[in-house]
């Protein structure tokens, strides 16, 4: 927030007067000039109590001889002062009083200063306050006579409250408007002040904005350009915006360097508060002083007299309680001694637990940005690897391959649930991971999906897969489909994985029905090896498996995931097992009969047609990724050109027209989501589909919000692309 009451607004020559002398006073218009010159000069070295107690008379003397632009600024010296104390009652008192004169006499210019420093009054406290007086001295300044600094102020001021309410397209209206005015050659040489302060306003703004290099760029030349003349905030605002940025960018070296300064700045502010509350202190008096000197009446005169008066009264009871007070103490000393040795233990524990509890916090969000990391670098390989394995089972040419490829898709499959396992351990802890995705869905479809992906693998080991679906239960239901797949997946997996030359039957039978709501029991049996009783408890507990001399594979994490799920879907799982003969889990799970007409309808052959000879960019760094793609394109007669990062695609964008942009996420040079900002910013409504192997982004701030008008998670089913490209088609 820039004061009006500022060094850039005083006259540069030596006072006249070389110090404040005390009342009364026989100034000239010139020398009293000299003496605002010398409030000023305590006002930036924060001496406010004397501020206080030299400026209400020094106001009263400029008026007694009429100098009332003197007498105006001495008021804004003196309200900012308030300001400074954080005592917003009497600086509001005070400028209200300045307001209702500056109407009364038709100063402009007393009236565009005051509502400034109304709005600096109000700036942390009352966001739309702040911008309806700025708004107001905005109106009055357009219409003036007066410095251009005024403007400069407003729109600068302007711009950092729209920056506090996150409303950046506003900020940047305003930042504009400041901009336009520093290049302006006619402002004074003093508007250096406001070049570190704006450059630092416009790291903010680029930060909301989501443009983190810029917000960087733009911070490092508010630093590079610091004056010691500038409010400490700024610089500090400047390194604030340096962090956010670096972590966004990954920029982690920077990011601890920048820390360290932002921490010795954080901590001499809290020194210079301690200060200025010891300030706020001892100003309190001269505060109240000159508030009554505001309200001086007849009226005020008598409370001041009955203060008095209770004030008398209030010293006997408190010098007769305090004696009392003493004899009570002299029988408190031993308890309190006692008390204070418990405390300080309590104190010391309080902080070795703050201190543990700090590293904790620190190691949860590493173990986060580690694991979002890994899944990331995994994916992409295994989009490529699933992606061209699917193509070539499909490719009528390779047919006598089918086995082998068959057995590259069941790898890279079971590379990827391994890696959904891990992420889904710490997904399903939060609170968005424990929402339920109701929908409604086929239930034998379901089921005979789920066997199909693991048909290989127990053809591998020469098991009887057996579906057994009670017929009395509706063929539609609505539910969590999405949960109870990965419940019934966890324990097929874990079945097929430890059962070799036998059979493997699910069931899945109606406990009873209510109206529309029903209880289904699912059951997975195997006739593997089973468990011994002592390993039971211990195998749903993460990354534990039941000791063997097999070399089956797994990592621990299916059981762990499967008792999360249920408990998200009101449920339980159940075992029964014997070691030789097999085991059984099983979970009765509350479901609700679902609509055949709201079923989602699959993709149709003639819908696809239409995708014929379609023209689509695909946006991707990885030539896998583009290679897989292409294929899947090409497989329905789709047209398609490539670019390997961000800027190329907008560059292409200008030049070509396409039906599609598949736009992957992370890319160097210019990522996905400031090219499509670049995108829309020209005007092209071509739909853009995200492609990322992250799944953790907030789809509202990070993607929708940008122009994106859908979002895939890689690796993904052809038929969800096509449905996507189907949705988007007008």
């Amino acid at each position: 927030m820039f004061l009006y009451s500022s060094k850039n607004l005083l006259a540069q020559s030596e006072p006249l007067v070389p110090r404040l002398p005390a009342p009364p006073y026989n100034f000239t218009a010139k020398e009293l000039d000299s003496v605002l010159q010398l409030t000023f000069n305590l006002y930036f070295e924060s001496d406010y109590v004397a501020i206080l107690d030299k400026a209400p008379a020094l106001i009263e003397y400029a008026e007694e001889i009429d100098e009332q632009r003197i007498k105006t600024r001495l008021r804004a010296v003196l309200g900012n002062s308030f300001i400074q104390l954080g005592d917003r009652e009497n600086a509001d008192a005070l400028y209200q009083d300045a307001l209702k004169e500056a109407v009364q006499r038709k100063d402009t210019f007393q009236l565009i200063n005051t509502y400034i420093n109304l709005g600096n009054t109000y700036f942390d406290a009352d966001y739309d306050l702040t911008i309806d007086y700025y708004t107001k001295a905005l109106e009055l300044q357009k219409g003036a006579s007066t410095t251009d600094l005024h403007y400069l102020i407003i729109h600068h001021n302007l711009a950092e409250v729209y920056v506090k309410k996150k409303l950046p397209g506003q900020a940047q209206q305003h930042m504009n408007d400041v901009v336009k005015a520093l290049e302006n050659p006619e402002i004074p040489g003093s508007k250096g002040q406001f070049v570190p302060t704006s450059q630092s306003v416009q790291g903010s703004i680029y930060l909301l904005q989501g443009l983190y290099y810029r917000s960087i760029e733009s911070s490092l030349e508010a630093l590079n350009n610091d004056r010691d003349d500038i409010d400490e905030n700024y610089r500090i605002n400047s390194y604030k915006n340096l962090i956010e940025a670096y972590e966004k960018t990954k920029q982690y070296e920077a990011l601890i360097e920048v820390r360290k300064v932002y921490d010795s700045l954080i901590t001499q502010r809290y020194e210079d508060g301690k200060i200025k509350q010891q300030q706020l202190a001892n100003s309190k008096y001269k505060a109240d002083r000159y508030q009554q000197e505001l309200l001086k009446s007849e009226f005020t005169a008598k409370l001041m007299k009955q203060k008095a008066d209770q004030d008398k009264i209030i010293f006997w009871v408190f010098t007769v309680v305090g004696i009392l007070l003493l004899v009570l103490i002299a029988t408190l000393l031993y308890s309190r001694s006692k008390r204070n040795k418990l405390l300080a233990d309590l104190q010391i524990k309080n902080a070795q637990y703050l201190e543990a509890k700090e590293v904790s916090e620190k190691l949860a969000t590493k173990n986060t940005k580690f694991l979002s990391t890994i899944s990331h670098e995994l994916r992409t390989p295994l989009y490529g690897i699933i992606g061209l394995s699917s193509v070539f089972l499909k490719d009528k040419k390779l047919k006598e391959y089918d086995e082998e490829f068959n057995s590259l898709k069941f790898s890279a499959d079971y590379l990827l649930s391994l890696v959904n396992d891990i992420l889904n351990i710490n997904k399903y802890e939060s609170e968005k991971g424990r929402q339920l995705q109701e929908e409604h869905f086929n239930l034998s479809l379901l089921m005979n999906s789920i066997l199909q992906s693991f048909h290989f693998l127990n053809e591998k080991n020469n098991n009887e897969l057996v579906l057994k679906v009670d017929p009395k239960i509706p063929e539609v239901l609505y539910g969590d489909k999405t949960k109870l797949s990965q419940v019934i997946m966890n324990l097929l997996s874990n079945a097929s994985k430890f059962t070799q030359d036998g059979s493997i039957m699910i069931r899945v039978d109606q406990l009873s029905k209510d109206n529309d709501q029903l209880e289904l029991l699912f059951a997975v049996e195997d006739t593997g090896r089973g468990i011994e009783e002592e390993n039971q408890k211990e195998i749903f507990e993460e990354f534990t498996q039941v000791p063997s001399t097999i070399t089956e594979g797994g990592t621990g994490l299916g059981l762990p995931i499967v008792n999360k799920l249920l408990t998200i879907l009101n449920s339980k799982l159940q075992m029964e097992s014997t070691y030789g003969i097999g085991t059984t889990f099983s979970f009765a799970l509350p479901i609700k009969i679902g609509s055949e007409q709201k079923l989602e309808s699959t993709i149709k052959e003639k819908d696809i047609k239409k995708l014929d000879h379609k023209k689509l960019l695909i946006v991707d760094d990885n030539k896998i990724n583009q290679l897989v793609t292409q294929k899947v394109l090409e497989q329905y007669h789709m047209q398609h050109e490539t670019a390997n990062n961000g800027q190329e695609a907008v560059d292409m964008v200008k030049e070509n027209t396409y039906d599609y942009v598949l736009m992957d996420i992370n890319m160097p040079v210019m990522n996905g989501i400031n090219a499509t900002i670049e995108i829309r910013k020209m005007g092209i409504t071509t739909p853009v589909i995200a492609l990322t192997a992250a799944d953790d982004l907030n789809l509202e701030r990070d993607v929708f919000s940008h122009g994106i008008d859908s979002i895939l998670v890689k690796p993904y089913h052809t038929e969800q692309l096509l449905a996507l490209l189907i949705e988007h088609l007008d």
